[in-house]
């Protein structure tokens, strides 16, 4: 229990022991010798209610002067006590037994405590009301919380040291006898306002706290401090004062992180959906609000390629650049990863498409991080204008869908909602729910298409290409579907079973022509990519030199060691492996030699013009020429014509595949 606990259950206890004591008379005197508080107890003894006795002076015995002897008795020596006659309202009198005990705060006299009961032959209880005086002196001179007694006209009767040291405006004051809004213009406006300005602040207040609310008010320098009012009979009231500062920031710090991203400082999702709702009337979003949706193109990459840490950094970065190209009245958001959103609320959505313009620039431009070499990200960008009837939830679906047609629309790029969007990924959504289940229903097919050696003309090897008949669609496109799988964790089941089905119809060929797989870069960088083809050639019993795996150019963007291992692996085992789409994509000769590549395959796009463009001609000179110098054998794709066979052919390319030898067909199901 801490201090301000422990205190606010001494005064508790003080209250109990005391305020509901049946048997007790208990009189509270401040310093000055007047009337304090007046316990029920002292009613019922006395006859005379609280309202009649509150602000008086005290009186004992037959005149001023043997009151005032008695009250410096007690100051003196800290306890007065004696026994006598008491009047009664109704014109009795009963013997007491009194005691008068002197109060501290600290060093300064705090007020009196009488205690009167009627007088018994038991002469021990002398030190039971000696004891309850105790508890009052100790329970304003401990308390962790200011205090101060009104009486009912709302003027100060005792107050506890606690309360000068939270308000230092007020030490060196006589404050017995101020009005309750004298009081507060001291505490809570600066020492040198008046009543006015006090009775204004209290008006603000008053209400919660005669309800018994507690109420936090700033100080002049800053701090929170919490009021609680209780009510005293006769009218009387105390109020307690208590420096929460340090509570309320780490109350408003524990608001700010649930509110904002702890990385970037943004605000986070759920605040962005707060803002939102905030923001819309009778459901619906004002006409011209627009949200942006923002998903970095290559972050993968350079997370993977210099660790966590360094994709913090860039993280950060990006998120300074949108606060700088923020239109006023806007706020930006991180989701998680590298997603960020944007909000423009009403008119301010007119900016969208130039502040989204504008930041596939800036978002492109590099950055420096953690002294290596400047990487490069860029953005794709979704956009939903709110029409009046949007509501945030729908808006916020429509910004992904908008943000989805960006990314499939090369990437770099920003796209606004249409319904039309919608519906294509409502289609996509549903297409890959059919994909998942394609396996099971029987409906994939792999098509092999021969590769051609050129210093014979034979079949060397035959690529295992995925087809997928649908049973309402029919043929689905590979360049439809393989995209939705290599989204997914379905790329790494699909990889798999073309992996098995190909290695089982190799195995069964007449000739020893080799078998090449596509495998995706979401198969490697695990292990577990190395372990399968190993189970899967020892159950068929097909050699390693006769499988292929054919890996896309991308996989040189990704430095993961994870990645070369695999590869390393697989080629200590007896595997060959090929660089597919060799042109296209993120091309490093240097990064070329870190991987164990028996083969390259030049992209088709540079075949079929090189019979026409001089530069795609000799581009397929120099691929074929790397070749030879690296011991790499090369392969031409997209071979369709005798004319663009003669270049490949001239240039010294040693194998070749395209519609001129033969269309990918389809294998009978196992």
């Amino acid at each position: 229990m801490d201090e301000s606990d422990a205190g606010s259950a001494l005064h508790d206890a003080c209250s109990r022991l005391v305020w509901n004591a049946p048997d007790h008379a208990l009189c509270l005197l401040d310093p000055a010798g007047r009337v304090a508080a007046w316990n029920p107890g002292a009613e019922r003894l006395t006859g005379f209610p609280a309202a009649e006795v509150i602000g008086r002076a005290f009186a004992y015995g037959d005149s001023p002067e043997e009151s005032a002897a008695a009250l410096a008795a007690a100051r003196e020596t800290g306890r007065f006590e004696t026994e006598g006659w008491w009047p009664r309202r109704d014109g009795t009198r009963f013997r007491a037994h009194t005691v008068i005990a002197a109060l501290h705060d600290g060093e300064a006299l705090a007020g009196y405590a009488q205690i009167i009961r009627d007088a018994t032959p038991r002469t021990e209880e002398g030190g039971q009301f000696h004891a309850l005086a105790l508890i009052l002196d100790l329970a304003l001179s401990t308390m962790s919380q200011g205090l101060c007694l009104f009486d009912a006209d709302g003027q100060v009767r005792l107050l506890n040291q606690r309360f000068f040291s939270l308000f230092p405006a007020a030490g060196g004051r006589d404050l017995v006898g101020t009005p309750v809004a004298a009081l507060w213009a001291l505490a809570f406006a600066g020492p040198e306002a008046g009543p006015p300005e006090g009775a204004a602040l209290l008006a603000e207040h008053e209400a919660a706290l005669v309800r018994g609310e507690t109420v936090v008010v700033p100080a002049p320098d800053g701090r929170a401090i919490a009021l609680v009012r209780r009510s005293v009979p006769g009218g009387a009231f105390v109020v307690t004062f208590e420096d929460v500062t340090r509570q309320r920031e780490a109350e408003l710090e524990i608001s700010r992180l649930a509110h904002h991203d702890a990385l970037t400082g943004l605000a986070n999702r759920a605040k962005l959906w707060r803002h939102l709702h905030e923001g819309a009337v009778d459901g619906s979003l004002p006409a011209g609000t627009a949200l942006l949706f923002l998903d970095l193109d290559g972050f993968k990459a350079v997370n993977d390629d210099l660790g966590h840490q360094a994709g913090d950094t860039l993280l950060q970065q990006v998120a300074e650049r949108l606060r700088r190209a923020l239109p006023e009245g806007g706020l930006a958001a991180r989701f998680g990863g590298d997603e960020f959103a944007l909000l423009l609320p009403g008119m301010a959505g007119n900016l969208a498409v130039p502040l989204a313009e504008g930041l596939l620039i800036d978002l492109a431009r590099p950055y420096a991080v953690d002294d290596q070499r400047p990487r490069h990200v860029t953005a794709s960008i979704g956009i939903a204008f709110a029409d009046g009837a949007t509501t945030p939830d729908a808006m916020l679906h429509q910004a992904d869908c908008a943000l989805y047609a960006a990314k499939g629309a090369g990437k770099a790029a920003w796209r606004p909602f249409t319904p039309e969007l919608e519906t294509e990924r409502s289609d996509e959504e549903r297409l890959e729910q059919d994909l998942r289940h394609a396996i099971a229903a029987g409906q994939l097919g792999v098509a092999y298409q021969p590769i051609i050696g050129l210093a014979h003309g034979g079949v060397n090897a035959q690529e295992a290409l995925l087809r997928w008949t649908h049973p309402e669609r029919g043929p689905v496109s590979p360049r439809r579907f393989i995209p939705l799988a290599e989204k997914s964790d379905m790329i790494r089941v699909l990889g798999l079973w073309v992996l098995d089905r190909a290695c089982r119809d190799a195995a069964a060929w007449t000739e020893p022509a080799r078998v090449c797989v596509n495998v995706s870069v979401r198969q490697l960088g695990d292990g577990s990519l190395p372990r399968a083809v190993g189970e899967i050639l020892r159950q068929t019993g097909l050699s390693p030199r006769r499988l292929e795996l054919e890996i896309t150019e991308t996989v040189l963007s990704n430095t993961a060691d994870g990645i070369v291992d695999d590869l390393q692996l697989l080629h200590a085992m007896g595997v060959r492996i090929s660089l597919d789409d060799f042109g296209v994509g993120f091309s490093s000769l240097g990064r070329l030699r870190a991987y164990p590549f028996d083969r390259i395959k030049l992209d088709a796009s540079f075949v079929r013009d090189a019979v026409e463009r001089p530069d795609c001609r000799a581009i397929v000179g120099v691929v074929a020429e790397l070749g030879r110098r690296l011991g790499i054998e090369t392969v031409a794709e997209g071979v369709e014509t005798p004319a663009q066979l003669a270049v490949i052919h001239e240039e010294g390319f040693t194998e070749a595949q395209g519609y001129l030898f033969g269309r990918a067909v389809l294998a009978p199901a196992a």
